[in-house]
């Protein structure tokens, strides 16, 4: 469900056959991403390419990692957030949270 690029101190991650961040996959990416936010002064940048919807789960999980990251000293950014998601994600009262990038 996911690739995981390393670069130096920088993690890009890719999400493959899925379309959504949900109950049924968020807990496991979780898992595999929080061990990278814990590593002090990382970039762990998330491509959203072809992820068109985020439940509560989902957001939890960002939440989760957003949190994990500043108390870090990391750092969290979203890529490729498409027009859906980034209403999702004002309608959730997170863009201030989450900085949005269109493309990248």
């Amino acid at each position: 469900m996911i690739t995981v690029d390393h670069i130096e101190n920088t993690y890009l991650v890719s999400f493959f056959n899925t379309t959504k961040l949900n109950v049924l996959n968020a807990k496991e990416t979780e898992s595999q991403l929080i061990p990278l936010v814990k590593q002090q002064g990382t970039t762990l940048t998330l491509n959203l390419n072809g992820i068109k919807f985020i439940d509560s789960s989902g957001f939890e999980m960002l939440l989760s990692l957003y949190k994990t990251a500043k108390i870090n000293n990391a750092t969290l950014r979203l890529i490729n957030v498409t027009d859906e998601l980034t209403e999702l994600i004002k309608l959730v009262e997170l863009d201030h949270v989450f900085e949005l990038n269109k493309n990248i």
